[in-house]
């Protein structure tokens, strides 16, 4: 930029001290009006004279030029500042390409026009410097200054502003986030403010992320949480082999195989980044009787687990938000018989109790619970989804075999087998919230 500026500077200078220096360039001048008499009464003394006021005239012109100039070179290198020209040397035609990066300049938030007199003599402004505000951007630094239309701006950073694009190479000349004290008229009166310039770069907010071509979009959210009914179908690895053998073993129907369907529910809430900690808990169960020679024979068995959930969310979009997470709970298998073979007799109770027909007894299972999973959750709306999920259930049981529990008392069952409760568990269902 001072190269170009120079050679500006070289030409004018040479054509007009060309132009000056010739004596019959100089005698075809069109003088100006009122030197022409003087100059035809007096040609050898006003000669002189008139070179001299048209040098001087020129001068001044030359230094308004350069002023102009000089300012058109600031513009000019501020556009370009941040901007990278690369040239590549190949076969014609030359290539030129511009890498621009954003760049930032500060920003007071105000629109600005230079003041007139009929303003000044409106608003009993008795200063001739300082620029009037036509406006003020909302949420600005000079709107947050309290800055106002109509207000006259005096001094900024100490320095009088003589006009428009003065106040705006003042601004330039600051960086981004700067504390600056504004002196400003109103009202017949001088007040001082202060204003921290902004940022002409759009900011980034948490809820934003900026992608590789440099769009700014909103990040996608995992939710914020929910619950709702969630039912499970529950597929053991052993395909509850112990479990059919007892029941079969009393004259009761196995059940089936391949699984059962539980019921039950839970929900979460978010903790941060995208993870979501919860409870849930599902169970069956199911009661069945039968008559033969020995009375009314009766078989509840239930099963359940249930426990904390901790998952992390990973949305791939709008709507479709994958999880990982895993369960840690507790869980078991319940078989309760009875049989009722004859009433009951207040006066022979004693020998019932030895060798009654009416029986009764509770044995279970109880498991340690951990299940790791993976859910997919697609959103309808902002409030209902749906939600599927496939998880594994490890289980660990700290006693050995099956117990009995009688009138609250605790008993090992003898050549119990240690029935497992790992197996699949499959979830698909309707979810409120997100």
């Amino acid at each position: 930029m001072k190269v170009i500026t120079t050679i500006l500077v070289l030409c004018l200078s040479l054509g007009l001290t060309t132009s000056l220096n010739a004596e019959d360039s100089f005698n075809k001048v069109d003088l100006p009006f009122q030197f022409r008499d003087s100059y035809e009464m007096q040609p050898k003394f006003n000669s002189a004279v008139l070179k001299n006021l048209i040098l001087a005239e020129a001068n001044e012109d030359i230094e308004e030029a350069m002023e102009d100039i000089e300012e058109a070179m600031e513009d000019v290198e501020d556009a370009l500042e941040g901007i990278e020209i690369n040239i590549e040397k190949s076969k014609p035609p030359i290539m030129v390409t511009f890498d621009a990066t954003p760049y930032d300049t500060p920003l007071m938030g105000v629109y600005l026009s230079d003041l007139d007199f009929q303003d000044a003599y409106e608003m009993h402004y008795d200063y001739n410097y300082g620029v009037l505000l036509d406006g003020v951007v909302k949420g600005g630094g000079a709107d947050n200054a309290g800055l106002m239309e109509n207000d006259i701006i005096m001094e900024f950073d100490g320095v009088k502003v003589r006009y428009e694009d003065h106040l705006s190479r003042l601004i330039k000349s600051k960086n981004v986030g700067d504390s600056i004290e504004v002196k400003f008229f109103r009202d017949e009166n001088i007040m001082t403010t202060t204003v921290i310039l902004g940022s002409r770069k759009k900011k980034i907010t948490e809820e934003e992320v900026i992608t590789k071509d440099g769009k700014i979009i909103r990040k996608l959210s995992p939710g914020h949480g929910g619950g709702s009914w969630i039912p499970v179908w529950y597929m053991p690895k052993d395909k509850f082999e112990d479990v059919n053998e007892i029941i079969t073993s009393c004259g009761f129907t196995k059940l089936r195989e391949d699984g059962l369907f539980l019921n039950g529910g839970g929900g979460k809430g978010m903790i941060g980044k995208g993870w979501f900690i919860g409870g849930m808990g599902a169970g069956y169960s199911i009661d069945r009787k039968i008559i033969d020679t020995t009375g009314v024979k009766r078989m509840k068995y239930s099963t359940g687990y249930g426990g904390v959930t901790l998952d992390k969310r990973i949305p791939l979009s709008r709507k479709l938000i994958p999880a990982i997470g895993f369960m840690i709970g507790w869980g078991a298998h319940t078989i309760e018989f009875s049989n009722i073979g004859e009433t009951y007799n207040w006066d022979k109770l004693d020998d019932q109790l030895t060798s009654s027909e009416n029986n009764y007894i509770k044995i279970y299972k109880k498991y340690i619970m951990f299940q790791p999973k993976i859910a997919c959750l697609y959103r309808i709306n902002d409030w209902l989804g749906i939600r599927a999920e496939v998880g594994y259930m490890l289980s660990y049981s700290y006693h050995s075999g099956w117990n009995a529990e009688i009138c609250d008392d605790t008993f090992e069952i003898k050549n119990s087998p240690e029935t497992s409760y790992d197996g699949y568990t499959i979830t698909i269902g309707p979810w409120f919230g997100f």
